[in-house]
């Protein structure tokens, strides 16, 4: 017994040795190609060899220490049993007692007849399918390997780390796949653009899509004034990138992105800060709070005060239309 607690122990530590070169590797780590496996599966069958070896064995020697009479019957036994193999039935009829149903013949139902009656109906005590109880092994079979696989050796994600191992792969390929796009552009790293062409671009969005509510110089109608220094969600290139990606559906406001690209949302944005303090005609009244951009300082203030980022969105006040 000692021995085998000791082999255990050592094909433990074999299988956490094997489990930590395994996690070292970057891809997940597969059950046929973990050499404890193999080592588990030997030792197994070694087992069963014994296992059979000694069962046979005993059977030899309670044999040998039965009576002279005993051994008579059982030897009338076989002779009886050689007799009945020569009148054996059918392929198939023997295939479907010892493989699919393991039925009694009808001449020998006598032999597992119950005693319980049900208005003339009687049971048969029938084994159950040979079929279903190699199933039922081998869902023991496989039980022990997978407890020995996931919880003993360690050697392989459980659902919650496969799952996590799925997410961060896929994260992962998103962004490889973001960072190869020449176009891809989002709140974190947009710019605004200043060139003729982009803002040109911004401008005919602009008139294509937001005059209906903010009015053609920007000066606001359903939505808010966007030529003033006051914003609902945040003024600067990434706010208004984000407002106009996402919208604000509470205030009327559709998301875009579902018609605008990226880039094309960067222009429209890039030109609606150019509408700043345009000052024109009939323009609504400001809405929101004062913008300042990182790095500005409003008058009267130290220039040592640390003030609002322009990334960071300014609360609006609910009754007011999303800018």
């Amino acid at each position: 017994m000692a021995g085998m607690i000791s082999m255990i122990s050592a094909i433990r530590a074999f299988g956490q040795n094997a489990a930590t070169t395994v996690a070292e590797k970057p891809s997940v780590p597969e059950l046929f190609y973990n050499p404890s496996f193999y080592l588990l599966t030997f030792v197994f069958i070694i087992m069963l060899v014994v296992i059979i070896a000694l069962t046979r064995t005993i059977r030899l020697l309670a044999y040998g220490l039965l009576p002279e009479e005993k051994k008579q019957i059982i030897a009338t036994e076989k002779e009886k049993s050689a007799y009945e193999e020569l009148h054996a039935p059918s392929f198939w009829t023997r295939f479907d007692r010892n493989f699919l149903t393991k039925a009694v013949p009808v001449e020998k139902e006598a032999d597992v007849m119950l005693d319980h009656d049900y208005d003339g109906i009687k049971e048969l005590d029938n084994s159950l399918p040979p079929w279903w109880i190699w199933g039922f092994y081998l869902t023991i079979i496989w039980a022990v390997i997978y407890i020995v696989h996931f919880h003993i050796f360690d050697t392989g994600p459980l659902q919650v780390e496969e799952y996590n191992n799925e997410i961060a792969m896929a994260e992962q390929k998103i962004k490889e796949r973001q960072a190869k796009m020449a176009d891809f552009i989002s709140p974190e790293n947009v710019t605004a653009l200043n060139t003729p062409e982009g803002l040109g671009s911004g401008k005919d969005i602009y008139t294509k899509n937001c005059v209906a509510c903010h009015g053609p110089g920007g000066e606001g109608t359903v939505g808010p004034n966007l030529t003033d220094e006051f914003w609902i969600h945040g003024g600067g290139i990434k706010n208004i990138f984000t407002t106009v990606t996402n919208g604000v559906p509470a205030k009327g406001m559709i998301s875009w992105k579902s018609q605008l690209s990226p880039k094309q949302i960067q222009q429209v944005s890039s030109y609606i800060l150019t509408l700043q303090g345009t000052k024109p005609a009939n323009g609504k009244a400001p809405e929101g709070e004062k913008w300042l951009e990182a790095g500005s300082t409003p008058v009267g203030q130290d220039s040592t005060t640390v003030v609002t980022d322009s990334v960071k969105t300014v609360t609006a006040e609910a009754a007011v239309p999303s800018k």
